[in-house]
């Protein structure tokens, strides 16, 4: 079997790879670290190679950072007992086996974007200089530590000193201070500022976030079904905080959920229950129902109501799926 055609795609062992994807190569090659993308896919009787695993052909980008290009020339010299450059290094039309490569998602799909905010904060003394940024998840997080950082300026930096003097600029908004000398704002300066920008997150890295918070909710339900017991009084202190934090709850929760045949039929029966009422909203339409004219599946263009913007026919809803 070949397959060639952009966006065909092959799984194999739980894992999906498409022609034209793009790809990292993982610790166990000798392209590790190197983006591409995978060109071919070749099983069974079409294989060039005697592996018991598909053959995938891919096409790397040449490395640009010089770091990354002598890794490879002194990876590949050390594989060949010869010296090698980037040159003599193949790069297209490269046999992989699957775990020597890792599926990346499109960097412009399957991905959310929450919004995250910046607390930068940069300054100069005497033409001495600095610079510092944190970023937080919630705003007020954000503002509150602005506000600690310059109440400690106010009170034991150069502010005060600064403040004396006949050419001293301040401006603020909500969000931001900025103090200088004017005529010596490169030599003394202070400033701090929230920026708000939105996180490219990946699929992976917000499964992860699920994981730790769904660990977080389940050792907190552990120690609700836990603390009146009359037993735990036998445990000192020390013991009892280690076990509420200990990870192995989540873990051995999981394992015993995934043995449960109850929980699961419980929950497949819910999610058909409910899927069943969302379809038949989609399918049912309301009294105030008036369709686009160019749509052969029309959708609704509302009456300018608020119960519009709530509506799953009205054509311009934005589902909040970030």
């Amino acid at each position: 079997m070949i397959i060639n055609r952009i966006g065909a795609e092959f799984e194999y062992e739980g894992v999906t790879y498409v022609i034209g994807a793009s790809i990292v190569g993982t610790p166990e090659s000798e392209y590790e670290g190197l983006y591409g993308s995978i060109t071919e896919i070749r099983d069974g009787g079409d294989k060039d190679t005697e592996n018991e695993t598909p053959d995938i052909y891919c096409s790397f980008e040449p490395p640009v950072i010089p770091y990354d290009v002598k890794e490879l020339e002194e990876r590949f010299s050390e594989l060949y007992q010869n010296p090698k450059t980037i040159d003599d290094i193949i790069l297209d039309l490269v046999i992989m086996a699957p775990e020597m490569i890792c599926p990346l998602d499109d960097l412009k799909e399957c991905r959310h974007h929450p919004m995250v905010f910046i607390l930068a904060e940069d300054w100069a003394v005497e033409g001495e200089h600095g610079s510092s940024s944190k970023v937080y998840t919630d705003f007020d997080d954000a503002k509150r530590l602005l506000v600690q950082k310059l109440e400690e300026e106010l009170e034991n930096g150069c502010i005060p000193q600064w403040a004396g003097y006949g050419n001293f600029v301040v401006h603020s908004t909500a969000d931001s201070y900025e103090c200088y000398i004017d005529g010596e704002h490169c030599e003394n300066h202070y400033s701090l500022s929230i920026i708000a920008q939105k996180l490219c997150a990946s699929n992976r890295f917000v499964r992860e976030l699920a994981e730790i918070h769904k660990a977080s909710c389940q050792l907190e339900d552990f120690v609700s079904q836990v603390s009146d017991w009359d037993e735990i009084a036998k445990l000192t202190d020390e013991k009892y905080g280690r076990m509420v934090h200990d990870p192995r709850f989540p873990e051995r929760l999981q394992n015993a959920l995934g043995k449960n045949d109850h929980y699961w039929e419980s929950y497949w029966e819910t999610v058909s229950e409910v899927a069943h009422e969302l379809v038949n909203e989609y399918l049912e339409k309301p009294d105030c129902y008036k369709p686009e004219t160019d749509n052969p599946y029309p959708l609704c263009v509302g009456n300018g109501t608020k119960k519009c913007r709530e509506c799953c026919l009205w054509v311009d809803l934005q589902p909040d799926i970030e």
